[in-house]
């Protein structure tokens, strides 16, 4: 049987996107490298989000323990 690349559109119209409201995450991650570098306002506001909103608090753990098996590697 040949090999067919699948070039064409998906099918699956049931497929949901991973994270359709990925900027809060990629402001989240902004905050948390601005923050370990110094800014200070960078930190109060992420820390004033993380303590408001447990799904920022989620991700910030997640985006920390990311950072640190990164710089581990």
């Amino acid at each position: 049987m040949p090999f067919e690349s699948d070039t064409g559109p998906s099918t699956n119209d049931t497929a949901a996107p991973a994270d359709p409201d990925g900027a809060w995450r990629d402001r989240l991650v902004e905050l948390h490298v601005l923050a370990e570098n110094g800014d200070e306002a960078a930190a109060g506001e992420a820390q004033a989000w993380i303590a408001s909103d447990e799904r920022a608090r989620r991700a910030w753990h997640e985006i920390e323990s990311t950072c640190h098996q990164l710089r581990g590697a």
